[in-house]
């Protein structure tokens, strides 16, 4: 089968509504983006107030970040290991590339995970950096933030790994694993920080060091610069999820300190060995046998009972069922695993505030199972401060053949995939998602940042977005290669249109909240009176609940209230909002017509300064406002948007048309039906032409339509407007950026 620039196999997508067939590869062109870091039409360069931190610090003010008395969205990416210390000529080279897109905070995660290709850590220890790999950071921070680009600190993936030196700091080290010459780095396991002061000293001490370090190319220590603008304690971890027990089984000394601490505690609540077992029941010692072999010979006196379980058992339909036998031994646990974890954060708190840094501080960005677990550890990340969280669409599942991923949409279903995670959000904390991305091969990419746009970072409120990434060469992709890319085009390509209405805040945050109320001390009772629902694999979530369900994020601000006392949660009445199909937001400017398959379904923005189509719309006349706009593709995220940051569709000379669907390599074949890569193909990209019809109406004087370069240039080709309407034609423009200028 014959595949290229023009080419022509005709595939069926069976649906639940049939099979649905069209020409496969036909007219699509080959994206020449050079990557200049010019403006042109696109370029957001002027929108960041530079350098960051101009006038001060970005602060947390109830629910919202501040800079300068007014609200602030950050709008950024992810970079990994070695490349948060890059050559200087790379690190000049984003800098001067991120802002035409509008990126104006990087999180820069990862970069003390280890030496070398891994970060910035010395040879010896977690805690001492390699002074040539701190200058290049030191380097990469300072050209950002004479950009206009804030920096976020996560250290490292989670795990603590240590080096030799580090024996001084943690002397059971050996009882996590050895140094054997070919490996020069000891993990810790997941959760373990929380148990172990000695980690935590030597994670404190990593971060206050580098705090205490001053930036030798902007004259400020970490501590003291404003364009640092938040500290994360650890990355992707709780001492309430399913690795809880995995520390007490490798560790004896953790098992002995950490039984000690727990027996005393249920002394001072039961009193004695006897009350202990009036309130547990005999069965419920000696019963982890199984899960920690050496979990025998309970007693209280003996200080050796441990505080074990995980989300499987702290489930309340476990607990009210086959854990009924020992649930009062599991919610003990359970709470005094959340005082750990609480006081694990504050301890980390205390010394970076001791260091002088002022800024922004989160817990973690992870998750514990659903209903108690989950509301004890979303708690301690709120006595923090902000609330951060990950999600992740599509990829590889469990359950598919090889070479098979996930191929679906977001659309489908309202407020689904990487949206839902916003159900975390918490009434009184600014929310931010610092990883989530379209995970290739999935095709469907430009969704996720008109979704996490409009609905997260717009009507919810949210108010930073980290696309994940683990480097980037300054400029777009040669190739879809990486699972992760944000600089692929179909993604980074619609960031001019997306940023634009995320920072000029075009998506009005909804004053209508559906609101879950949580009481902590009553999570010990198991007094919770909805149902939460998590589905996980790996980084793909998806959250539910059923007196708010997620599709009430299409409409409303789906939040969290930790209450002083119990309070029933109300079920939020989402028919209201649900117009034949199509769920309306609260400031009527969202529209999300649910799918009837996994590949259907579209959203249309109405703002006034931003309109857009995005999604699976062919043949639909979408009229929003003085724009209208008539899809004649599949698919595509279809944008009409303000070019000036003050401006809007009526008072701007100049808009930013943005016409974008998928990607694929020259070459590329894949079985839509069975979702299958067949060949991954190679360079150069090839990008799925979008045709559509588009009205503008209450202009006045005349108006060109440029045909815009891949890189967002004028070209001497333009395009007719008769009476307001233009026919863009990917295919025949090859492009997916026009400007429509009026004198």
């Amino acid at each position: 089968m014959s595949h290229g620039r023009t080419a022509f196999a005709i595939l069926c997508v069976w649906t639940m509504a049939g099979a649905v067939c069209a020409a496969d590869m036909a007219g699509w062109y080959t994206f020449e983006a050079t990557s200049a870091s010019e403006p042109g039409a696109i370029g957001m360069q002027d929108w960041l107030q530079k350098p960051a931190g101009k006038h001060g610090r970005i602060v947390r003010q109830g629910d919202r970040l501040v800079y300068n008395g007014k609200p602030i969205k950050l709008w950024g990416n992810n970079l990994c290991y070695s490349a948060c210390a890059p050559s200087k000529d790379l690190a000049d080279k984003r800098a001067a590339f991120y802002p035409k897109y509008g990126i104006n905070s990087v999180r820069l995660h990862k970069f003390a995970d280890g030496h070398g290709w891994a970060g910035i850590q010395s040879k010896e220890s977690v805690a001492e950096f390699d002074a040539e790999a701190l200058d290049r950071m030191d380097y990469q921070v300072a050209t950002f933030k004479e950009a206009g680009i804030y920096t976020k600190l996560s250290a490292h993936f989670g795990t603590m790994k240590m080096g030799p030196a580090d024996k001084r700091d943690v002397p059971y080290l050996d009882e996590f694993g050895r140094f054997d010459g070919r490996k020069n780095r000891v993990s810790a396991p997941h959760s373990a920080l929380f148990y172990s002061t000695e980690l935590q000293n030597l994670h404190i001490r990593q971060i206050v060091n580098l705090l205490g370090h001053r930036n030798p190319h902007t004259g400020l220590t970490y501590a003291e610069d404003p364009a640092i603008v938040a500290v994360e304690i650890i990355n992707e971890q709780s001492i309430l999820f399913y690795t809880s027990m995995g520390p007490l089984q490798k560790s004896a000394t953790l098992r002995r300190t950490v039984g000690e601490r727990f027996s005393d505690w249920l002394k001072q609540r039961y009193g004695s060995h006897d009350g202990l077992l009036k309130a547990w029941g005999k069965k419920a010692l000696d019963s982890f046998g199984r899960e920690v072999p050496q979990a025998v010979g309970e007693h209280l006196d003996k200080r050796n009972i441990l505080p074990l379980g995980n989300p499987w058992f702290w489930e309340p339909q476990q607990l009210a069922g086959t854990q009924s036998y020992r649930r009062q031994r599991l919610v003990d646990s359970m709470e005094f695993l959340y005082q750990l974890q609480c006081e694990a954060y504050d301890r980390y708190v205390k010394a970076v505030r001791a260091a002088g840094y002022k800024g922004e501080i989160l817990g973690s960005n992870w998750q514990a199972g659903r209903a108690l677990s989950h509301y004890y550890n979303l708690h301690t990340d709120y006595r923090v401060g902000l609330i951060d969280r990950h999600n992740y669409f599509g990829g590889a599942r469990r359950g598919l053949k090889p070479g098979a991923f996930n191929n679906a949409g977001m659309l489908a279903v309202p407020g689904s995939g990487m949206l839902s995670a916003g159900m975390q959000q918490v009434v009184d904390r600014p929310f931010m998602l610092s990883e989530w991305i379209h995970v290739q091969p999935n095709e469907w990419g430009v969704e996720g940042p008109a979704l996490i746009g409009a609905y997260g970072m717009g009507l919810q409120g949210w108010d930073a977005s980290y696309m994940f990434q683990n480097s980037d060469g300054g400029g777009f992709s040669s190739r879809l290669a990486q699972p992760w890319d944000v600089t692929v085009p179909q993604v980074l390509g619609v960031f001019p249109a997306v940023a634009r209405q995320v920072l000029r805040g075009d998506v009005r945050e909804s004053d209508v909240r559906a609101t879950r109320y949580v009481h902590v001390p009553s999570l010990r009772e198991g007094k919770l009176d909805f149902d939460d629902r998590v589905a996980q694999e790996h980084d793909v979530k998806t959250f539910n609940s059923d007196k708010v369900p997620a599709a009430t994020l299409a409409v409303a601000r789906s939040v969290v209230e930790f209450t002083d006392a119990y309070r029933t949660t109300p079920a939020f009445d989402l028919a209201k909002y649900d117009r034949g199909g199509v769920l309306t937001s609260t400031t009527g400017q969202l529209r999300w017509t649910a799918g009837k398959a996994r590949l259907d379904g579209h959203v249309t923005i109405d703002t006034a300064a931003t309109k857009a189509v995005v999604g699976f719309a062919q043949g639909k006349t979408c009229t929003l406002g003085d724009v209208t706009i008539l899809p004649q593709s599949r698919f595509a995220a279809i944008y009409v948007t303000a070019r000036g940051r003050d401006e809007n569709i009526r008072t701007a000379k100049s808009l930013l048309v943005v016409a974008i669907a998928r990607a694929r390599n020259t070459g590329q074949r894949l079985n839509e039906a069975e979702n299958e890569v067949l060949d991954a193909g190679k360079p150069p990209i090839l990008m799925e032409p979008v045709k559509a019809t588009l009205t503008i109406s209450g202009k006045s004087g005349s108006a060109t339509v440029h045909i815009l370069d891949h890189d967002g240039r004028r070209t001497d080709r333009t395009l007719p407007i008769e009476g307001g309407t233009i026919a863009i034609d990917g295919a025949r423009d090859k492009t997916m950026y026009y400007e429509v200028a009026y004198d």
